[in-house]
């Protein structure tokens, strides 16, 4: 599975995003999927601190495969990961950039599904929506651990479980949602995300997230999308808890007489250490109340240097595309003036004998002469069909109305008498018009890329 080395994020390209709790083997996955060391990690730190990205190629298709930081992740919090998240879908939604699936990885070696697990799924529920929750598919990793037949019989009660109790996955198979295990090979990697993008592929339109309409269509602030609520009620809870226990060891202290000093010490430092949680928690609520314009600036801003490079090659590889253009299109004309008939001064020794010109060099000279004057539209016709035809083996209206409308373009500046049809300038700036409607998206501002 080749690399691709282009930076460049399009409407034809399909993106992967994997989530998980920390150590479910999201970093693994995305390294054999990709080829690439995507940080895997065996400390105690979680190796994958914010969202990288990387690209490959699957049956010709390029994909992206953005590698997240698990929502228990020991060095950076579960609100700048949000926001991470919510970033990158939205940029994707803006974009018009197709999401070909969310894959939530979880370890069959997991004996129970903890209370952070709970929660990352939870969230996931909230990031999708109900009318997308076909989107994200249940991976099971760590079958390689298998060591005995009561081992594989103890796992696949595990899965089962998994897959059909209400609480976790059983509510997403009722909305389409399915399941896989992942064997730890490059193969059953490959497997799994061949199988989510020809699912999605038969899908007419691209599924838009709750995120994505929440905050691009609908412009909420973070704290009152659906993900950022349930992120929200989960430091609310918190802060109420503490608040009860600072309450009843306030209590205790004055109620209690004949205390030591060292037990009065102890005391004091447990006072003080539920009053730091308290605040933290207090302002870790404040820094989810932001607006999504708010929220999108802070993360540009935070990789400016990156995002002007990105966009120093594509400006590079455009002006490329304009020089090769040129060339092809002088070669052309070059081929086309051969088929101009010579003016009577200008005639050779064969003219000069035989006067009289058949019929047929007649029609020839006169298709000569309209592919000549038509060799902007003619070319506008062939790139309208080229882009109507890989708009419609990726399944992308936009890209289909954008040829189609190049087409139409096209078709109107076609002189079928001289005189007659638009002039070659004013249909130069009509194709640059629809090409600026529809540019070439760059992966925006926010990841790191690897390449």
């Amino acid at each position: 599975m080749a690399r691709k080395t282009s930076h460049r994020m399009g409407p034809s390209d399909v993106v992967i995003l994997v989530m998980g709790m920390t150590g479910s083997g999201k970093s693994q996955f995305v390294s054999k999927l990709t080829g690439e060391n995507a940080g895997v990690g065996h400390s105690l730190t979680s190796s994958t601190i914010s969202l990288d990205l990387y690209s490959c190629v699957e049956n010709g298709q390029r994909m992206f495969v953005a590698d997240t930081p698990g929502f228990n992740d020991t060095q950076i919090s579960d609100v700048e990961i949000l926001k991470d998240i919510a970033f990158f879908l939205g940029q994707l939604h803006l974009r018009n950039v197709r999401l070909g699936g969310i894959l939530y990885l979880h370890s069959i070696t997991d004996n129970r599904v903890s209370g952070s697990a709970l929660r990352t799924f939870n969230m996931l529920r909230a990031l999708c929506g109900p009318q997308a929750l076909n989107c994200a598919a249940l991976v099971t990793t760590k079958w390689g651990a298998l060591r005995s037949p009561k081992d594989d019989h103890a796992y696949c009660e595990r899965e089962n479980e998994l897959k059909y109790t209400s609480n976790f996955w059983g509510s997403m198979r009722q909305h389409g949602s399915q399941s896989y295990r992942w064997f730890g090979s490059e193969a059953s990697a490959r497997s799994i995300v061949r199988e989510v993008i020809q699912t999605t592929c038969r899908r007419t339109f691209s599924p838009i997230l709750q995120i994505q309409r929440e905050l691009i269509d609908e412009k909420r602030p973070l704290d009152s999308t659906s993900a950022g609520r349930e992120m929200m009620k989960r430091y609310e809870d918190r802060c109420q808890r503490v608040k009860q226990e600072l309450d009843d060891l306030r209590s205790e202290l004055l109620s209690a007489s004949g205390l030591t000093r060292e037990e009065r010490n102890e005391s004091e430092v447990e006072v003080s250490r539920l009053m730091d949680e308290l605040s933290r928690s207090e302002a870790t609520q404040q820094e989810l109340r932001v607006s999504q314009r708010d929220l999108f600036d802070r993360k540009k801003g935070e990789y400016k240097k990156l995002y002007e490079g990105i966009w120093e090659e594509v400006e590079q590889e455009k002006q490329e595309m304009t020089r090769e253009n040129g060339r092809r299109l002088s070669a052309f004309e070059q081929r086309l003036s051969y088929l101009e008939p010579k003016r009577d001064g200008a005639k050779g020794p064969a003219m000069a004998e035989n006067p009289s010109v058949p019929p047929r060099a007649g029609t020839w000279a006169r298709v000569g002469r309209f592919l000549k004057r038509n060799v902007l539209p003619l070319l506008g016709v062939l790139a309208g069909v080229g882009v109507v035809a890989a708009g419609a083996a990726a399944i992308n209206p936009p890209l289909i109305m954008a040829g189609a409308q190049l087409l139409a373009l096209s078709f109107t500046g076609v002189q079928w008498h001289t005189g007659q049809g638009v002039d070659g300038p004013d249909l130069i700036a009509g194709v640059e018009g629809v090409i600026r409607a529809c540019p070439p998206t760059p992966i925006s501002a926010g990841f790191r890329i690897h390449t």
